[in-house]
């Protein structure tokens, strides 16, 4: 039996199919799953018991995964449980609050099964957290930097900046 096969994660997925096939994924990596439909069950579970990874969906009715990574940050004994979102929405800003949140990895959705044990598993062994969170940061702040230039772009109505005189 494998170090990691008998690590608890939690699937958060208000999306039932989502959820299910998420969990099955995880389960025939060798991981015991519980399963929360949203995230006050989520919440609810953490204050139970702990977990070695949590798979956490952002966009959520009623309490939403922003809202979990925010309470997750006052519960003392759960702020270092690792966190790996997937999520439909990929913006640079929403990957910036995820980190913020204390998310050790962002996926986005589709995301292919191996993409999503590969993520579980470093998250689990704690490889190269910092790295991985820099890496991530740099990137979602790049994007927003490349978002900015191209809505001052179109602000501009995508018209050229005007020639630059040259010096003589």
């Amino acid at each position: 039996m494998s170090r990691l096969s008998s690590r608890r994660i939690l699937v958060v997925e208000d999306e039932p199919h989502v959820r299910m096939l998420t969990s099955m994924v995880l389960e025939d990596a060798g991981f015991s799953i519980d399963q929360a439909a949203d995230g006050s069950e989520a919440l609810d579970a953490l204050r139970a018991r702990s977990y070695a990874a949590i798979v956490l969906d952002i966009m959520m009715p009623g309490v939403d995964g922003y809202q979990v990574l925010e309470e997750m940050q006052q519960m003392r004994n759960r702020r270092g449980t690792p966190v790996v979102v997937v999520t439909a929405r990929h913006d640079p800003s929403g990957v910036l609050r995820e980190l913020s949140g204390g998310a050790f990895d962002h996926l986005a959705k589709p995301y292919t099964h191996e993409d999503l044990i590969a993520a579980v598993h470093r998250a689990i062994e704690g490889d190269d957290v910092e790295e991985r969170r820099g890496a991530l940061w740099r990137s979602a702040q790049a994007w927003d930097t490349v978002g900015v230039l191209r809505n001052a772009v179109t602000e501009n109505d995508g018209a050229p900046a005007p020639p630059r005189r040259r010096r003589r």
